[in-house]
């Protein structure tokens, strides 16, 4: 019975300690089911947080990215999330910053925060944020246990700052404008009267019109010129009555659309005097006149310079410019194609530089003119100078070998140098019974003898 007994207590002492296990395997199961809940509960915080919120392991692999940080970056599910890493989320320049000075910060102070460039992922767009990242830790042991983010999109705030700078400036600006304005009132009579005189005082036309082409006003110089009366007025005047047809007609469809769209335009137009019909050139040179206060356009300013003095210059300087050439060409032509008696009979002609078919017409001219001219019996043609010997040298030089035979003369071509004579075997020149020396010096030996 004893034995019974104490069976009996040990078995009630174990029923007990297993009541008492399972107390606690209850009190775990609420725990946990509480913590689920505040996990539950944490989720649907940070999912409803309108701020990129992230956890990443300490080796950088993204473990959680919410929604908001989700539609920052561009990723379209949480399952993306999972093939992340903590580079894939910042600008490219960004990365040796996060690996080399925030992340080594996390590890040792536990805490970083900043302005940080994070990337779009499916465009690339940079994103400015504050990248507010700090290291989670075991509440126990106090070890590391993964890095998390909140980070914020600056760029809204970024483009209010922007504008609120822009309009600071503008507001500055304004003000400035409003006193150089009250300044520039003070002295503006004095200056318009000064304007006016100067105006006046010009040499050229200048006027000013309506931004459809009715007179406004027209200084002097301006009504002599198109043969308008001084005193007459002016205003609402078609300002196209004063150009040529034609150049009326440039102005309606060019020159106004120009300046409209442009503020400027420059050019020639032909003018025409109202009283004798006179059509003249002039330089044109137009562009919107605008209110200083509001910038409105209030009409066209033109400064227009009468032409025809300069125009008869040029004119001028161009044929003297034409004559100059014409005499250097002949001067030109005659250096390049000399003529040096040696004898009485016996006559040279170096070649120098490139034989064309201009040069070769004035090569025979100046040949037979000399022979003629001379009574020579040997002319002597020298091409040691001439740089290329080609087909059109070659027929060249049996030309005036054949003219000078007919005038009872006879030529001797010297400066047939190796590569001349292979020139003239490549082109299949046959240069008949013409004789030739290889060096100018032989040549003139064989014309002396001959001569």
């Amino acid at each position: 019975m004893e034995a019974l007994s104490r069976r009996i207590a040990a078995l009630e002492e174990q029923v007990a300690a297993q009541e008492r296990i399972i107390d606690v395997l209850r009190a775990k199961e609420a725990l946990l089911e509480r913590v689920g809940d505040e996990r539950r509960l944490m989720s649907a915080a940070l999912e409803c947080c309108t701020d990129f919120v992230g956890i990443a392991s300490l080796d950088g692999k993204v473990l959680y990215v919410n929604t908001a940080g989700r539609n920052l970056v561009g990723l379209a599910s949480a399952e993306q999330v999972q093939s992340t890493v903590m580079t894939d989320y910042v600008m490219p320049e960004e990365i040796p910053r996060l690996e080399k000075e925030i992340v080594p910060i996390l590890m040792t102070e536990g805490r970083w925060e900043g302005e940080l460039r994070f990337r779009h992922m499916p465009t690339g767009e940079p994103i400015v944020v504050y990248y507010s990242a700090y290291l989670v830790r075991h509440p126990e042991t106090g070890g590391p246990l993964a890095l998390a983010t909140v980070t914020r999109d600056l760029r809204a705030e970024k483009r209010e700052a922007e504008e609120r700078q822009q309009l600071l400036e503008q507001q500055s600006e304004t003000a400035a404008e409003l006193r150089r304005g009250q300044a520039r009132m003070e002295s503006l009579d004095e200056e318009r009267q000064q304007m006016i005189a100067a105006v006046e005082n010009c040499a050229d036309f200048i006027g000013i019109c309506t931004l459809d082409g009715r007179g406004i006003y027209c200084n002097a110089a301006g009504r002599r010129l198109i043969g308008f009366e001084l005193d007459a007025d002016m205003r609402g005047f078609d300002v196209t009555k004063v150009l040529t047809p034609e150049a009326a007609r440039y102005f309606v469809q060019h020159v106004v659309p120009t300046i409209q769209k442009t503020g400027r335009w420059e050019g020639e137009l032909e003018f025409r005097h109202l009283q004798t019909g006179e059509a003249f050139p002039t330089q044109y040179n137009a562009c919107i006149v605008r209110d200083q206060q509001t910038g409105q356009p209030l009409g066209i300013g033109a400064v227009t310079r009468d032409l025809r003095v300069a125009k008869r210059a040029e004119e001028e300087r161009r044929r003297l410019l034409d004559e100059i050439i014409r005499t250097q060409a002949s001067m030109l032509a005659e250096l390049s194609t000399p003529l040096i008696p040696i004898s009485d009979h016996v006559v040279v002609m170096p070649l120098i530089g490139t034989v064309d078919e201009a040069r070769a017409e004035h090569v025979l001219e100046s040949l037979l003119a000399g022979v003629t001219a001379r009574g020579a019996k040997v002319a002597i043609l020298d091409i040691t100078g001439v740089a290329t010997v080609d087909a059109a040298v070659a027929e060249a030089l049996l030309r005036a070998a054949r003219a000078v035979r007919l005038l009872g003369a006879e030529v001797v071509l010297t400066g047939i140098r190796a590569e001349v004579a292979q020139a003239l075997i490549g082109l299949g020149v046959d240069l008949g019974n013409i004789v030739t020396r290889s060096t100018l010096q032989s040549g003139i030996a064989f014309a002396m003898r001959r001569g």
